[in-house]
């Protein structure tokens, strides 16, 4: 068990994500692991990494300040802090899925491992400095795209992260992907005591036709009822079983985007599947998660089936 992987760099930003993680570390009862990636003209076969010992050490520095900040007591997580050459998305997916991670340009890879799959790869949402604008600007979407295990991008400010008198929002479209993120939220929401809001935005564009309308446009109410079902379909596909008074369904007649980062405003985190299945499904790593990965007030969580295969470019438009 990998636990939970985090990129660090050092930033402002490096450091919410890093008590966000250490605080999800502690809340699953599983390991953390800190990573920086950087650059070095060193060979792998040129012995001991000295470069390597020093920002490993680095790492370690800050791990201490973030139990500091958060106030976890030292022995509350096992947390390991690793320095490894290469660019920052390639190392963290190769630690995060070991065996499963594809090649992000010719970067170099640490060692596979076991091929024990990380529960969750944390990035937060930028960095400052040359390799901060490395590791936590551009790599959350590199992270998020090619990434099989769940993957959060921290957002929002700390009053707001780990709330969990905030609700978990989760986006719903019927697809296999929404049924895997209310899963994955649903958890979320068990583990922590937090309320579970199902959130599905729709659009008459969006739905049209209904079935059995033979392309005439019913009344708005029908679409309303349509949408709900929807919706109760994901719920029941993805065994929901938290109690009802746990569970908010809320269906909103609004663009999808619009909806999601409205809901993030009181949100204690989203849960999103990467993309949908096509028409308004399409949406969810579609322009949507994107668009909450860029914009949300809160962190999101995006996610893949368990039976995702590793996607191709051309599909994450």
């Amino acid at each position: 068990m990998r636990g939970v992987i985090v990129g660090v760099d050092g930033s402002e930003e490096s450091g919410g994500a890093l008590d966000w993680a250490l605080r999800e570390a502690a809340d699953r009862s599983v390991p953390l692991t800190a990573a920086l990636a950087f650059e070095s003209r060193q060979g792998p076969g040129d012995g001991p990494d000295a470069a390597a010992d020093e920002k490993r050490a680095l790492v370690q520095e800050w791990l201490d300040a973030a139990h500091a900040r958060t106030g976890l007591a030292p022995d509350a997580v096992t947390a390991t802090a690793v320095a490894e050459r290469g660019s920052p998305a390639a190392v963290l997916l190769a630690l995060a899925q070991p065996g499963t991670a594809q090649p992000v340009q010719d970067d170099v890879r640490p060692d596979p491992g076991d091929g024990d799959d990380a529960d969750l790869l944390v990035v937060g949402r930028c960095g400052r400095g040359r390799l901060g604008r490395m590791v936590l600007g551009s790599v959350p979407t590199a992270v998020v795209q090619h990434a099989t295990v769940p993957v959060t991008v921290v957002r929002g400010t700390p009053d707001v992260r780990h709330d969990h008198a905030r609700p978990v929002v989760v986006g719903v479209d019927g697809s296999s992907t929404s049924v895997q993120a209310l899963r994955h939220g649903a958890d979320v929401a068990r583990r922590t005591g937090a309320m579970l809001e199902a959130l599905f935005c729709w659009q008459i564009v969006s739905l049209a036709p209904l079935p059995d309308s033979w392309g005439w446009t019913p009344p708005i109410d029908d679409y309303e009822k349509f949408a709900s079902q929807k919706l109760d379909a994901a719920l029941e596909a993805a065994g929901v079983d938290l109690p009802d008074d746990r569970v908010v369904r809320s269906v909103k007649h609004v663009h999808a985007a619009k909806g999601i980062i409205e809901a993030s405003s009181h949100a204690e985190r989203l849960v999103l599947g990467n993309r949908g299945v096509g028409g308004f499904d399409r949406l969810l790593l579609g322009s949507v998660s994107r668009h909450a990965v860029e914009y949300a007030h809160c962190p999101v969580t995006v996610v893949r089936p368990p039976d995702a295969t590793h996607p191709s470019g051309a599909h994450d438009a």
